[in-house]
């Protein structure tokens, strides 16, 4: 009788390993798709690393890298390039649709906004950099957040 019950656990044993592999790869697909919001405004606000601690809010004031880009990916502007990162007062921010699309974000976290033109520059453009009525994107990365 003691061997029926070692083949038993033999097999148990043996589908062990098998147990909760459709569950982990659930999870890692879970843990792979950030939020992607498009907001009233315009501006698609996509987390791809979410960060931690306090989440930003009006008033705060957040130090940030950044790199702005046009939609086919070429570059116009990045404080890394500078080795400088930028403060500013969220609601206060230096480019509209910075204020709304960074609402939320945590220390660490990097998020990508994609801003239309009058959430950007609007119809003056920056002359010589951004052309006017241009829709832009960026990545930026909260460093720090403070009152």
């Amino acid at each position: 009788m003691a061997q029926p019950n070692l083949a038993g656990l033999a097999l148990c044993l043996a589908l062990l390993p098998l147990t909760g592999c459709g569950a982990l790869r659930s999870w890692r697909h879970v843990e792979q798709e950030l939020p992607t919001r498009t907001l009233d405004t315009g501006v698609v606000a996509e987390d791809l690393a979410l960060g931690g601690g306090p989440a930003a809010a009006s008033g705060d004031r957040l130090t940030v890298h950044y790199t702005g880009t046009f939609p086919d990916g070429s570059p116009f502007d990045s404080s890394r390039d500078r080795g400088a990162p930028l403060a500013f007062i969220l609601g206060e921010a230096p480019i509209p649709g910075w204020n709304e699309g960074l609402l939320g974000v945590r220390p660490g976290g990097l998020r990508r906004l994609t801003l239309p033109p009058e959430r950007a520059y609007g119809s003056a453009g920056i002359p010589g950099l951004v052309p006017p009525n241009t829709t832009l994107v960026f990545e930026i990365e909260l460093l720090s957040l403070g009152e």
